[in-house]
């Protein structure tokens, strides 16, 4: 992948890239349930404003409103495990 793309085919702007980096990242470190919904929603609010920019492809945003909800469903199942544990 180059350095550049944010997904298999998607290349982002750095200042769009590194943003949802972060925001993927606060997902992915969330120490609660709460704090993951949280993040998930601050993610979806800058994509959505990517997409009422027609900043990208309506795909590409799919595709990145998938990913987020990929990070926050596994963020939200190991969370989950911990708490049983």
């Amino acid at each position: 992948m180059r350095n550049d793309e944010f997904l298999p085919g998607l290349v982002l702007p750095p200042a769009y890239h590194g943003t949802l980096r972060k925001r993927l990242a606060e997902i992915g470190m969330a120490d609660s349930a709460g704090n993951c919904l949280i993040a998930q929603a601050r993610a979806e609010g800058l994509v959505e404003a990517l997409e009422l920019m027609k900043a990208l492809e309506p795909q590409q945003i799919e595709r990145l409103y998938l990913l987020i909800e990929d990070t926050t469903t596994a963020r939200l199942a190991a969370l989950q495990s911990d708490a049983g544990a």
